[in-house]
């Protein structure tokens, strides 16, 4: 299998921008959303240089619990910091009068920012428990 980790890092580097914008444009519950996808490519990048690659949402995310954080590989405050940022992804994106603010927008894209930098330090060096 192709290590398809580079590639998910960039997705979430590209994620990052486009929450930045967002959140500058006052548009936060995309702002959220960017952040989420940012979060979530760069768990796939970890689970992808594990062997453990997922599709769904839900299981990107189990795994990423058990694989990650649950043997230590990598601060367990970044599951569940993740599934938080899930949560609030979710209801920007689906709940028809969600209006997401400007604390909530920034609060959302400092974590995929320290996650996806965390990430980053992870894949290039696996011995390390990434940005703690």
């Amino acid at each position: 299998m192709t290590d398809e980790s580079p590639i998910h890092l960039e997705r979430a580097d590209e994620f990052l921008r486009d929450s930045r914008l967002l959140l500058d444009a006052g548009s936060y519950s995309s702002s959220v959303s960017r952040s989420y996808y940012a979060a979530f490519h760069g768990a796939k990048a970890v689970l992808f240089r594990l062997v453990h690659d997922r599709k769904s949402h839900k299981a990107v995310w189990a795994a990423f619990g058990k694989h990650v954080a649950k043997p230590g590989l990598m601060d367990k405050a970044f599951h569940s910091g993740g599934l938080n940022l899930f949560l609030s992804r979710l209801e920007s994106d689906y709940l028809p009068r969600k209006k997401d603010t400007l604390e909530v927008a920034q609060r959302s894209l400092s974590f995929a920012t320290e996650f996806v930098a965390a990430c980053r330090v992870f894949l290039e060096n696996p011995n390390s428990k990434g940005a703690e």
